[in-house]
């Protein structure tokens, strides 16, 4: 394979001649959610320091036009994988059967790729694990697993959207003790694995997942500062690689093309309102959004589908004004989230929480919950509101002050500037894309690395 060429002066000056090449494996990029989404924004610049080949069973659209920009080749097969659904299909492991199987049918074609790579990348959403089936051991790798699977260690995702569980707990149990035994296997290969990086996206994803598994975790919390527990470079703890927010699309000013776009919305509300973001269910905290939204008197805009039928029914046993709209595009998305009184983020174990730091950057005011990857980036008070869950009065009561508050002109500026400030500071693709390369660089790749400051993370924000 010829690699491709640095232009002169591209990233650094350096003297390197040509770029290595990086596989990187992802299951699932049909699906287009936070992980697929954060891969796609990354991908410029992982592509200064990398010559890319990128295999996946399913590839959207939009990462087919975002890696035809940039000279990026994808391996996918003729027929897209899907992603087996269903309680059976749950018990007997057929989406990490079925993915093996796949995975294997497309070796051939990867073979001759993975013997001109220089590193491998493997992204894991929700699952997808079994791709390492296919990955020899005889490379530098690091593995990014977003945060574990919900399906196999929580019970938010066996929720209805009022909390109660959908099957017995011991059915549940029994049912998933086939699939935990499924996942943790290949967990344990990946802890064996020599010249291997784990890391997950937050602190906490990282704690939960090293709790799944028995694994330590680390302690600074510094993207590309990596720790090996042997000779052979195995991980010797869970580190972080924290998601890439890409501020070209979240502009904080409104450009020509979104104002155009804003005024033939055809679902534009008329008057304030709040907006969710995500799929309907119980780990949304769909419930209690519609809760807030009634007790501030407020139409909730909600994006995303999911059970949107079970949400409207909360909306009217709590009198609120709720608003589902259908697919709409990613600059009809911008202009709702720019126009918005506020973001309305009640998520339960979220991993990081795209949508918040997006509201940030455009002016929008964010309003989360006090959980799991929030914590990691409002500070309350300083860059948004970090409230209780509001299952209590007073709780309930802290929202529609802090929605009031969200309407206070000079807290919007001050929440944005901050906000946008610990974005550029912190979360940008950049970020990502050299704490990936100074990981690999670690194990031994002549990956170019920068100056570019990694701070800690917020754990707290």
């Amino acid at each position: 394979m010829v690699m491709e060429p640095v232009q002169e002066g591209e990233h650094g000056g350096g003297n390197r001649k040509e770029k290595p090449h990086l596989v990187i494996f992802h299951r699932n990029m049909g699906f287009m959610g936070g992980a697929q989404r954060d891969l796609i924004v990354a991908l410029p610049e992982h592509a200064k320091r990398w010559s890319i080949t990128i295999a996946t069973l399913n590839a959207s659209q939009l990462l087919l036009d975002r890696c035809k920009q940039l000279d990026i080749e994808v391996i996918t097969p003729a027929k897209a994988w899907q992603r087996p659904d269903g309680p059976i299909a749950e018990v007997t492991v057929r989406a990490g059967r079925t993915s093996r199987k796949a995975w294997r049918m497309l070796l051939p074609r990867l073979r001759p790729i993975m013997a001109q790579a220089d590193a491998y990348y493997m992204m894991l959403g929700t699952g997808g694990v079994e791709v390492l089936d296919i990955i020899p051991d005889d490379l530098p790798m690091y593995i990014y697993i977003h945060e574990r699977d919900k399906g196999i260690y929580d019970d938010v995702l066996q929720r209805n959207m009022d909390g109660k569980l959908r099957y017995p707990v011991f059915v549940k149990n029994l049912a998933l003790t086939y699939l935990r035994y499924w996942d943790r296997s290949w967990h344990r290969r990946f802890w064996k694995r020599p010249q291997t990086v784990i890391s997950a996206n937050t602190p906490t994803s990282s704690r939960l997942l090293a709790s799944s598994q028995g694994w330590p975790v680390s302690k600074n919390w510094i993207a590309g500062d990596v720790k090996f527990r042997d000779d052979e470079q195995r991980p010797a703890e869970v580190g972080v690689l924290w998601p890439a927010i890409d501020p070209a699309a979240w502009p904080a000013e409104e450009t020509d093309e979104e104002r155009r776009v804003w005024e033939a919305f055809k679902h534009k509300p008329t008057g304030p309102y709040l907006l969710t973001i995500g799929r309907a269910c119980f780990m949304k905290g769909s419930k209690e959004a519609v809760q807030i939204a009634a007790a501030a008197s407020l139409p909730l805009v909600h994006v995303g589908g999911g059970e949107t039928e079970e949400m409207q029914r909360q909306a009217e046993k709590f009198g609120a004004e709720l608003h589902v709209l259908p697919r709409i595009d990613e600059t009809e998305i911008v202009a709702l989230m720019r126009n918005a009184h506020a973001l309305i983020a009640t998520a339960r174990t979220e991993g990081f929480g795209l949508t918040p730091m997006e509201a940030i950057m455009v002016g929008t005011p964010a309003l989360v919950v006090n959980d799991c990857g929030f914590t990691h980036t409002i500070t309350d008070g300083w860059n948004g509101r970090r409230l209780p869950w509001p299952d209590t009065r007073e709780g309930l009561e802290q929202w529609v002050e802090a929605i009031e508050q969200a309407g206070d002109e000079a807290n919007r500026a001050a929440w944005s500037k901050a906000g946008r400030e610990r974005i550029l500071n912190r979360f940008t693709a950049n970020h990502q894309a050299e704490g990936l390369a100074r990981s690999l660089a670690a194990l031994g790749v002549d990956v170019e690395t920068t100056e570019l400051e990694m701070l800690p993370g917020l754990d707290p924000a």
